[in-house]
This record gives structure tokens, C-alpha cells and sequence, in this order.
């Protein structure tokens, strides 16, 4: 009977490192994150205490973007096997150790994607939390503003009522010199209106 191929579950827990379910990101082991600019997928790798193989599969897709364009896919597979098989005895890679290299690493960037994605999360909810307490308290100040602003127009009346009150006890013992309006009016003014 035909050899039955190996999944690359299989490959990969034979090979030496972690099995896919294990791989996970120390965020601890992470460098900081650099806004702006590309990430790191070394420190991720390293982050999820991935092995370093000896070819990894971003060698081999240096090796595949350095073909011609246009080359049919069976001839640059063909090329790449050729270029393992010709170092593989030299270096100890294989098709094998190269399919759990790049498995192990998709399944790192996986893991590194969902931390990211829960963190943003966490980052998200906390903030919308404080933005909400914030407009609340802008709100409560907004309150606060109008309530100090009715308060001074009304004390503002009462003030001006109370001087015009107090304003007759200065005219009441002006003896009746201008500007009181108990004051008599000059010669030629009309007696009916105030000096």
C-alpha cells in the first residue's frame, strides 16, 4: 500500500520544539511596541520559545522570490527540493523540518494576533470606561456652570434692588442736594422731572 503523507501535525510533533498547541507569546520577552514601524517577528519567535532551525522557511522564501517570475510552480518546486537535498545532509534540513518551522511560526503569529487582539480589547473597554466617566463629570460641570451663572444673575438682581433701597437712605439725608431726588430744581428746569 502507498505511504499515507504526514499532516503537519504529525511533522511538526516529530520534529524537535513545541507542538502547535503549545506554542504561545511571552508578552514579558517582547521589546516594546515600536509605533510605526515594522514588527519584529524575530522577537516573536523568540517570545514563543520557538527552536532555530538550521534552513528556516524564511530562507526558503527568499530562495522562492529569487526565481523568475512566471516559472511554473512544479519546476520551482523541483528547484527548491533540489537546493535542500544539496545542503540538507550538510545542515540537517529536510522538507520536514522546514513545514514545521513555518507551521510553528504561523501558529506563533497566531497566538501573538489573538494576545493583540485581546489587549486592545482589554486597552479598548477600559478607555470607552473612562471617557464615559469623564463625560459625566464633564456634564456635572456643564451643571455646575449653569447653576453658578442663574445664581449670580439672580443675586445680581438682588444686589442692584437692595442699592436702589440703600440708595434712598442717601438720598433721604442728602438734604435735598442734587443729584437727590429730593433736590429742588433749578430755575427754569420742569419741577415734575428729577435733576
Amino acid at each position: 500500500p502507498p505511504q499515507q503523507a504526514k499532516t503537519i501535525d504529525q511533522i511538526v510533533r516529530e520534529s524537535h520544539g513545541p507542538n502547535l498547541d503549545q506554542i504561545t507569546i511571552d508578552h514579558s520577552r517582547l521589546p516594546g511596541p515600536a509605533t510605526g514601524q515594522a514588527i519584529d517577528f524575530t522577537a516573536i519567535y523568540r517570545a514563543a520559545s520557538l527552536p532555530t532551525p538550521t534552513y528556516s522557511a524564511d530562507q526558503v522564501l527568499e530562495l522562492l522570490e529569487s526565481m523568475p517570475p512566471g516559472l511554473p510552480l512544479e519546476t520551482r518546486r523541483q528547484m527548491v527540493k533540489a537546493a535542500i537535498n544539496s545542503m540538507g545532509k550538510a545542515i540537517g534540513a529536510t522538507p520536514e523540518t522546514i513545514v514545521a518551522d513555518a507551521s510553528r511560526k504561523l501558529a506563533a503569529l497566531a497566538s501573538y494576533s489573538e494576545n493583540m487582539a485581546k489587549l486592545t480589547a482589554d486597552y479598548t473597554s477600559a478607555a470607552q470606561q473612562k471617557i464615559a466617566t469623564l463625560e459625566a463629570q464633564i456634564e456635572e460641570t456643564k451643571r455646575g456652570i449653569a447653576n453658578a451663572t442663574q445664581k449670580q444673575g439672580t443675586e445680581a438682581d438682588q444686589c442692584a434692588r437692595q442699592s436702589q433701597r440703600l440708595d434712598e437712605v442717601l438720598e433721604f439725608f442728602s438734604l435735598d442736594v442734587a443729584p437727590s431726588r429730593y433736590a429742588p430744581s433749578p430755575a427754569g428746569a420742569d419741577p415734575g422731572r428729577p435733576a
